[in-house]
């Protein structure tokens, strides 16, 4: 098939304002069918907190891989980088206030990232870019090619403005032990060496039955405490960073920003169990999001 600027594909029209439209959010991930991951877990919640967003998929699937079957595909490097092109083109970066990366599936499609977010970000030096460094799991291991967790270190940390590890990506990033708090702030101050102005970070083994996250910077450490919920679904870590950066692009300081994000998270994870049904509940998560904080407060540590 030709180029979409060579085909048919391509028509004038004949009445239409002049004024590009808005964008807050540009967010490059994963993408389902059914199920809930990446830009399919972020972007509802974003939308209902009324924010405007590009979705630049990195992989198309049918569901996530702990099914019986997947089907799609990861995106060619040679695809994502004419969707990063054509977002240029239409002066997206510009325009937008804040850059999300995910999964990316390859270390090919997390090359054409990098290349495009350096030169997004010199374009718009007010353009804030939270890295999801998706790499595994304390319970799955890593599950991307080791040469896309050095795209991570040494390209996008130096890039990002908040990087959202879970407890086993941190350790991957730094090579230390991060599971339990200490040594997780010990492992977030490293990180923020390297550029990032914030880390948060989740799923940290706090007291039995209890899941920690931290926020540190370099003058606060913030800790959270909540319930770990009998239930695994994918998207959690991904609704996380949407509401907590929703609400600092609302004007939140950050630490009452990730309050309300674990809020917002901890009951779609309730109403999932409720409901009793295999795919995490994100449209639960933004209005319990903006309900009067106070269930999870955050407790400065320094």
């Amino acid at each position: 098939m030709d180029k979409p600027s060579e085909s048919h594909l391509v028509h004038g029209r004949r009445v239409r304002p002049e004024g590009p439209s808005p964008v807050d959010v540009i967010t490059v991930q994963s993408q389902l069918v059914y199920g809930h991951a990446g830009n399919s877990a972020a972007v509802p919640p974003l939308r209902a907190l009324g924010l405007r967003v590009a979705e630049v998929p990195t992989t198309l699937l049918s569901n996530a891989p702990f099914y019986s079957t997947l089907r799609g595909r990861m995106l060619p490097a040679d695809w994502l980088a004419e969707l990063l092109q054509g977002a240029s083109e239409r002066g997206l970066p510009e325009r937008a206030r804040a850059l999300v990366s995910g999964y990316f599936g390859t270390v090919d499609n997390g090359q054409v990232f990098a290349q495009w977010a350096r030169q997004a970000l010199a374009d718009n030096p007010a353009l804030d870019y939270w890295l999801d460094p998706v790499i595994g799991d304390t319970h799955t291991g890593p599950y991307v090619e080791p040469a896309l967790e050095a795209v991570f270190r040494e390209q996008l940390l130096p890039l990002a403005t908040v990087v959202t590890p879970n407890a086993f990506e941190l350790g991957r990033l730094t090579g230390r032990d991060a599971l339990a708090q200490d040594d997780a702030i010990a492992a977030a101050r490293e990180l923020l060496q390297r550029g990032p102005r914030w880390v948060i970070a989740h799923s940290v083994q706090g007291e039995p039955g209890q899941l920690v996250t931290l926020a540190v910077s370099a003058d606060e450490v913030w800790r959270w405490s909540s319930e770990h919920l009998p239930v695994d679904v994918a998207g959690t870590g991904d609704v996380l960073l949407a509401l907590a950066m929703a609400f600092v692009l609302r004007g939140e300081p950050m630490p009452m920003a990730i309050s309300r994000a674990i809020a917002g998270v901890h009951a779609a994870l309730e109403a999932t169990l409720a409901a009793g049904v295999e795919e995490f509940d994100v449209l639960s998560a933004a209005p319990a999001a903006q309900l009067p904080p106070g269930r999870f407060r955050g407790q400065r540590l320094a």
